[in-house]
This record gives C-alpha cells, structure tokens and sequence, in this order.
C-alpha cells in the first residue's frame, strides 16, 4: 500500500472545511494538541497494516489510518 504525504494538511483542511472556515482561523493550532512530528512519524514509519491514529480536535474525532488517509467525524 502506498502511503500517502504527511496527514497534518490533510487534516488541517478537512477540520476546516467541516466548519466551514479558513485553515488558518483554526484555534487552537493543531500542532497544541497533538504531535505533529510524532503523526507523521507513526505513519510514515509503520509497518502495520492495522495502525490507527485518533484523537479529538476541536470537538471533532479524527482519525488517520496506516496509509496516511484521515477521517474527520
């Protein structure tokens, strides 16, 4: 499976999109409530077919799968 670029745009722009604003209204910034870094990591360097990352940003749920792809609920 080919793994896609860094998830930290994807999903900046998809909680933002659910809301209906601007990325760069997004308060607080993403990067003060989750690792940056440490998501990327995590997906870049995974060997699990199974690895799912989530956690809660501004009230949604977000979750990013193994192969970088994100879901925001």
């Amino acid at each position: 499976m080919n793994k896609l670029e860094n998830p930290i745009p994807q999903i900046v722009e998809a909680v933002a999109k659910a809301e209906d604003v601007e990325p760069v209204t997004l308060e607080p910034p993403l990067a003060e409530v989750v690792d940056p870094d440490a998501v990327e990591t995590l997906v870049e360097d995974s060997t699990a077919s199974d690895l799912k990352i989530r956690f809660e940003y501004r009230g949604h749920d977000i979750l990013v799968d193994d192969s970088g792809r994100v879901q925001v609920d």
